[in-house]
């Protein structure tokens, strides 16, 4: 039955074919599937190949299973034709048969195979499971083989793993029916680079064992900066030596140097080893030491507030590139005693790390912690250097200019010497134009430690004295709004204060007075001021003033009153004859009546249009005074529940009154609904690591909802949040292991949730593995800034490693994987000695022979336990007590044993003991009965009996010292 199924004809059988020339066909006759009872039939077709007639013979097969339908064994066949002849098998019982059928031609024969299979399994599988390339991010690759059964009978499998590697193949073994197929799970974890050709044993029922292939390429997730020009490592960016105020911008190329995906975010990390903010590199230290005020306010420097990167998070898709730029604003620290000081110079060093989201064991963690082994694959750090430097220009003769007076058309100047005494960096600035004085050159650049003469002049259009502040501006590069382009912007301005006087030019005017109405000056405006207009009052007054006091201008239609009229002088005929407000009248100032308006038809406004022009007027009068309403009494409110606050009603600070812990609505209620960070403001791992923190102080765990139901939580988790976002959401740790654990045990990690958002979030664990189903819930609704943990059940009833990742999403976004690990093993006991020595300890026949034996669980399940005692041919004489029960987990039981002594009883003795799906153990018991008497007995004067030795068991000794005794007494 188990011979190996193959043609009998021998190797040189082709080319006996070729010198007879003579075809057969089949080259062996294989009866498939043949069962005993039963007949079957095959032909057998013989071609001459050659080119005169052949005489063909036919032997009969030897076993009497196979026999040639032919009337006549003797054949002559032409050339070029053939002949068929039938085959028929019978077989008589249900095993492989097999001969041959003999056909010669002359003094050549032709074997052929006569081969009669019964039923059988026939198990094909792949040979080789590739899994490609993958990344090292300890997460459970599957990939499915197919066992396949042709036969018409079931067929077994099974598979073995030896290695050392991460390689799980379920099942292990099974049975595959006829015509189906089975599949195969390979599941690999990816945890650490490497190449991975192993090999696993198949054997399948009816043929030889297979070796499985398994075969993968781990590369690390690597995100690399790149520079710019020659696609080489960036470790440092250099932004050399920058003014306060303007900006320099450095780019590089982010590559995410990996097969799969990846969701990056940029991290400033804040109090790093060689970390320098604001310090004086060049400064001495003793110098540095006596301004430690200084000191301690440079370490409270918001890092992020004067170094940018945008963009500081996204997705690279595999082997892509993207541009990154890095902008450097540095800021002025006050420190009076340096800032004016040629050598100040503010330096630092800070490092920006480009990490990976997903899940995470959280900040507050170990860096060193090596939990997943290519966790330092999946980020990048970069160190960003500069120097800030405050801008040192110095004016001669100072900043106050005072400029010689003059008259006007003519001017004074003054020479101003610009000194830069910066050694780092050039200063371009700009005059701006200011009245009455003019700046040569008004703008320009002046280098490193240079001067420049600067010549302001006074030219004044105007009688006065002038104190003004000129403006300069100090122009740089200032990064835009976005952040990724800069261009020339003032960035620092200076104030130089002149002063100057102009005098005014008087001159005799000879005022000549008109007949009628003319105004007091009619020169232009402060070039001439009359000074002998009283030596005119002797001349008539003509139609001056005075004519206010006659009745001549009265004109009686105009006696209705014009409370609000406005007047109308004579030289206002401009005004007279230009679109007019409706609201107010104008009349003459001497005949009071109303002045002439000019309206025009295509200017003015209609009456539907002065309505509507009304209306609007009124509606925002309206929603200005209501707005002023609301805040008054916003405003008294506040004042009310102050003064409330301030009453004093009796009690004592710290009286044993505790405050009430908060509710998950009062938490909700307290925090904001959102406080989103600005698209281009990096993390911070000090604020981050202070809002974890606060998020782990705040615990809520019960009232936990699986989906939101107010409308403020629909509303946070429909929010589709950002890798930023994502990266705020701790969830660990990443991997969950078990350890060893019983099969079918039920075993508990806590998997925790910090959420240092100020949103409500919904976490979803996609769980689709029966081990993990026991867990009650797998979706969370978690408060803003607060902590949980989620309870994983794991019962797993197949006993092997397992390996098994699952991922999770917040508010419907991927946020990472969970590597769920564990041993499943069978019940297992333990005996304290695999062999029990009994030996006598008292003179009771029951508990003479007794002792103990231990059971110990060492695992996490219960373990139900049996003893079977082995029988021989004398018999059993050992009892064990109890003969059957339970081990609780991580316990141990004593079990008594007791041998019953006797004529016949053996002293020796096995029990086998069966844990209920688990092990089995053999003690042996071994009775010692030898008893030793040293006594001598006497009957009168006559010694009965001396020092002897009495081989017997314990009951025989009793007797025989009864009979002694007797004997004696009596």
């Amino acid at each position: 039955m188990e011979a190996e199924r193959g043609s009998l004809v021998p190797q040189d059988g082709e080319a006996l074919k070729k010198e007879v020339q003579l075809r057969v066909t089949p080259s062996e006759v294989k009866f498939l599937d043949a069962l005993a009872g039963r007949v079957y039939r095959l032909p057998v077709t013989v071609h001459n190949l050659g080119g005169s007639n052949q005489k063909i013979r036919f032997q009969e097969p030897l076993k009497p299973q196979f026999k040639l339908m032919l009337t006549n064994l003797d054949k002559a066949l032409a050339s070029g034709l053939q002949m068929t002849a039938m085959v028929e098998y019978h077989p008589d019982k249900d095993e492989d048969t097999f001969d041959q059928l003999l056909i010669s031609i002359g003094n050549k024969t032709i074997e052929i195979p006569l081969i009669g299979l019964i039923p059988s399994c026939q198990l094909e599988i792949e040979s080789e499971v590739n899994f490609g390339t993958l990344v090292a991010d300890s997460k459970v690759y599957c990939k499915e083989i197919n066992i396949v059964n042709h036969g018409r009978v079931p067929g077994t499998f099974k598979t073995e793993y030896q290695g050392q590697l991460p390689i799980v193949i379920f099942p292990s073994n099974g049975i595959v029916e006829p015509k189906s197929s089975m599949i195969v799970k390979v599941d690999f974890c990816a945890d650490e680079p490497r190449i991975v050709n192993e090999v696993a044993m198949v054997s399948l029922q009816g043929r030889p064992d297979i070796l499985l292939s398994v075969k993968a390429h781990v590369v690390e997730q690597i995100i690399e900066l790149l520079n710019m020009s020659n696609d080489k490592k960036l470790e440092c960016i250099h932004f050399g030596s920058v003014f306060f105020g303007t900006s320099k911008i450095e780019r590089a190329l982010l590559y995410n140097n990996s097969p799969e995906p990846i969701n990056w975010v940029a991290i400033m990390q804040s109090d790093s080893v060689g970390e320098e903010l604001g310090t004086n590199i060049h400064q001495k230290t003793d110098v540095a030491l006596n301004n430690l005020t200084y000191l301690r306010k440079s370490k409270n420097i918001d890092i992020t507030t004067f170094i940018s990167c945008v963009p500081n998070e996204g997705r690279l898709l595999p082997y892509q590139k993207t541009t990154i730029t890095f902008c450097f604003s540095p800021k002025l620290m006050i420190d009076g005693k340096k800032n004016n000081d040629p050598s100040h110079r503010q330096d630092y060093a800070v490092f920006l790390r480009f990490d990976s989201v997903g899940s995470k064991d959280g900040f507050l963690r170990d860096d060193n912690s090596k939990t997943i082994k290519s966790d330092r694959f999946q980020k990048v750090e970069l160190a960003l250097t500069g120097s800030g430097f405050p801008v040192l220009l110095h004016f001669d003769p100072g900043k106050v200019l005072n400029f010689a007076p003059c008259f006007m058309g003519e001017h004074s100047e003054t020479l101003c010497i610009m000194q830069n005494r910066s050694n780092s960096l050039p200063v371009m600035y700009r005059f701006q134009k200011t009245a009455h004085f003019k700046i040569d050159p008004e703008k320009g650049r002046i280098d490193e430690g240079c001067v420049q003469n600067v010549t302001c002049s006074f030219i004044p259009h105007q009688v006065g004295v002038f104190k003004v502040k000129q403006l300069i501006e100090v122009i740089g590069t200032v990064a835009d709004e976005n952040l990724q382009s800069s261009s020339l912007k003032p960035f620092h301005q200076i104030y130089l204060y002149f002063k100057s006087t102009c005098k005014p030019s008087t001159k005799k005017v000879v005022m000549k007075i008109n007949p009628g109405i003319s105004p007091l000056v009619t020169n232009p405006a402060g070039q001439f001021v009359v000074r002998d207009l009283p030596k005119y009052k002797d001349r008539a007054p003509v139609a001056m003033l005075q004519s206010t006091m006659t009745r001549l201008h009265n004109h009686r239609l105009c006696k209705e009153s014009m409370k609000d009229a406005l007047i109308a002088f004579p030289n206002d005929r401009a005004t007279s004859i230009r679109s007019e407000d409706q609201d107010k009248i104008f009349r003459t100032i001497f005949t009071k009546i109303p002045r002439y308006n000019y309206v025009d038809p295509d200017f003015a406004y209609t009456k539907f249009e002065r309505i509507k022009k009304q209306s609007h007027g009124n509606y925002y009068a309206g929603y200005i005074k209501h707005l002023r309403s609301v805040r008054l009494q916003k405003q008294a409110e506040r004042e009310c529940m102050y003064s409330y606050n301030d009453t004093d009603i009796g009690l004592q600070p710290a009286s044993g009154l505790k405050s009430p812990s908060l509710s998950q609505t009062e938490i909700e209620e307290e925090l904001p609904s959102q406080c989103r960070i600005k698209p281009n403001q990096l993390l911070n791992t000090r604020n981050i690591e202070s809002k974890e923190s606060k998020a782990l102080r705040r615990k809520v765990l019960k009232g936990l909802k699986s989906d939101p139901f107010t409308p403020h939580e629909k509303h946070d988790c429909s929010l589709i949040l950002t890798p930023k976002q994502i990266h705020q959401v701790i969830v660990g740790p990443s991997i969950l292991n078990f350890g060893d654990v019983c099969v079918n045990s039920t075993n508990t990690r806590l998997l925790h949730v910090v959420n240092m958002l100020s949103m409500h979030i919904l976490i979803q664990l996609h769980i689709n593995l029966e081990e993990l189903q026991k867990t009650k819930q797998f979706s969370y609704v978690i408060p803003p800034t607060s902590s949980t943990y989620i309870s994983m059940i794991f019962e797993s009833p197949t006993i092997g490693k397992f390996w098994k990742s699952f991922t999770f999403t917040v508010n419907n976004v991927p946020g990472g994987h969970i590597l769920v690990m564990a041993v499943v093993m069978p019940v297992n006991l333990e005996l304290s000695s695999s062999e029990l020595v009994l030996r006598p300890q008292g003179f009771s026949v029951k508990t003479c022979f007794m002792g103990t034996v231990g059971l110990y669980n060492h695992q996490n399940y219960f373990a139900k336990f049996e003893w079977q005692p082995v029988n021989t041919e004398r018999g059993m004489a050992f009892s064990m007590r109890p003969a059957k029960g339970t081990v609780e987990p991580h316990s141990s039981l004593e079990c008594e044993v007791t041998w019953q002594p006797g004529f016949s009883s053996p002293e020796r003795g096995e029990f086998v003991l069966h844990v209920n799906e688990g092990n089995t153990l053999t003690l042996k018991c071994v009775a010692r009965v030898m008893i030793s008497f040293g006594y001598d007995f006497y009957l009168g004067d006559s010694k009965l009996v001396g020092y002897i030795y009495v081989y017997t068991i314990g009951y025989i000794y009793t007797m025989f010292t009864k009979l002694i005794l007797l004997a004696i007494f009596s």
